[in-house]
């Protein structure tokens, strides 16, 4: 008796064994299935230019081959683009930029308001229905830029421009991914990329 339950009690852990191997190898191909389907992004914080300030895109197409860039860009106020600029074919080795003006709006501080441009915020990504990697082709530069007036028989001279630090992110179609759960995600911790199913699971609902 005691050595039928001896081989039952080996079964069981066995079968256990089996099928925690087979589950973790399940979600880890579905897992490198859905990497080509990550929509790599390139993000900018919010930034505040004072009077006198625009702000230059720029998009290097370090490939051999065309690439179509969109620039999106945001205010404070809401997620939807308050301005889009497509850049088309993108030629290899070529920057194209685009200078941006925001428009002028309220700041408060403390008790006191001031016009100013708005805050903006901008993402580089691919066009809508076109290669999901294009941002894995190009290199994005923001810079906040001022334009001195000219003085009695001088041109207009530029400040020194301040660089703005980017991010990259991805947009994750973690919904459609089987074993795994969630949904779509933004991930923008390169260190964590990609995020495993084991910590997707333990994130709070």
């Amino acid at each position: 008796m005691r050595k039928a339950l001896s081989v039952l009690l080996v079964l069981v852990v066995v079968a256990t064994v089996f099928f925690w191997i087979r589950g973790r190898g399940a979600s880890a191909r579905a897992e490198a299935a859905a990497l080509p389907l990550f929509v790599p992004v390139i993000a900018s914080p919010s930034v505040q230019p004072v009077n006198g300030q625009a702000l230059l895109y720029k998009t290097t197409n370090v490939t051999e081959a065309p690439v179509n860039v969109r620039l999106m860009l945001f205010s404070d106020r809401g997620g939807v683009p308050t301005h889009i600029e497509d850049f088309a074919k993108i030629a290899p080795g070529t920057t194209v930029s685009y200078l941006y003006e925001p428009p002028k709006g309220t700041l408060a501080m403390g008790s006191t308001s001031v016009e100013v441009p708005e805050a903006v915020r901008a993402i580089f990504a691919p066009f809508p229905g076109d290669d999901p990697g294009a941002i894995r082709k190009v290199v994005a530069n923001v810079q906040i830029m001022r334009l001195q007036p000219a003085a009695a028989n001088a041109a207009p001279a530029f400040d020194p421009p301040i660089i703005v630090p980017l991010e990259h992110c991805r947009f994750e179609p973690r919904g459609f991914v089987p074993y795994i759960g969630g949904r779509w995600i933004w991930n923008c911790a390169p260190d964590m990329d990609p995020i495993s199913p084991q910590a997707l699971a333990a994130r709070p609902r």
